[in-house]
């Protein structure tokens, strides 16, 4: 009796799946070793600076400030503490720094992690100064967001590091006036990240 009545059901079964839409199961990716490999994302700094504290700005008042170029001097550096990856099980890590200038000028800044420079300038040369009024006054902010795909050699410096290094250096805008007393008070801040994409058919 236990026969019969599985044959029947078999039938059944076999018609319920031929007449069911296949791709709606999407088995295809059942099988698709990229969908083992995902993105994991994790902060790691959020750093804001005022350009009074960390550079010098000649006390010129509300005129303008004719200087090409403005460093940031006694950066603190970092620590990173519990970065330690396994690096077996990375298919590729990526650092984002993504950064939100309020300053008047144009900028470019370069990190330095364990032997590994991650340079705005190999991206474009200069990154864009906040939007200023005619008086020189900062009417809108900019943001940028650069990504870094490092190399084998650099997920290793990655790995070991346990600090890093951030070096600011400001440039006269393109157009409009510098204002020194609104460059003082101005910031620039950074928001560092990384993405690693992970095997998970590697990991041990």
């Amino acid at each position: 009796m236990k026969r019969i009545l599985f044959f029947p059901s078999l039938v059944v079964s076999i018609l319920v799946l031929i007449s069911c839409n296949l791709s709606d199961f999407q088995l295809n990716k059942l099988a698709t070793p990229s969908d083992l490999s995902p993105f994991i994302y994790r902060p790691v700094l959020t750093a804001s600076y005022t350009v009074k504290t960390y550079a010098v700005v000649k006390e010129l008042g509300n005129t303008a400030f004719k200087e090409d170029s403005l460093i940031f001097s006694l950066l603190p550096s970092y620590p990173l503490d519990g970065m330690a990856l396994n690096t077996a099980g990375n298919d590729s890590v990526t650092v984002i720094i993504k950064s939100i200038n309020e300053t008047p000028m144009k900028y470019r800044y370069r990190m330095s992690l364990s032997g590994t420079i991650l340079d705005s300038g190999s991206k474009q040369k200069y990154l864009a100064a906040a939007t200023i009024n005619t008086q020189g006054d900062v009417i809108a902010n900019s943001k940028d967001s650069l990504e870094y795909h490092l190399s084998a050699k650099d997920v290793i410096n990655l790995a070991t590091a346990n600090q890093f290094d951030l070096a600011v250096t400001l440039y006269q805008p393109n157009i409009g006036p510098v204002v020194a007393n609104v460059l003082k008070d101005s910031k620039l801040s950074f928001y560092i990240g990384v993405r690693v994409r992970v095997n998970l058919f590697k990991i041990k």
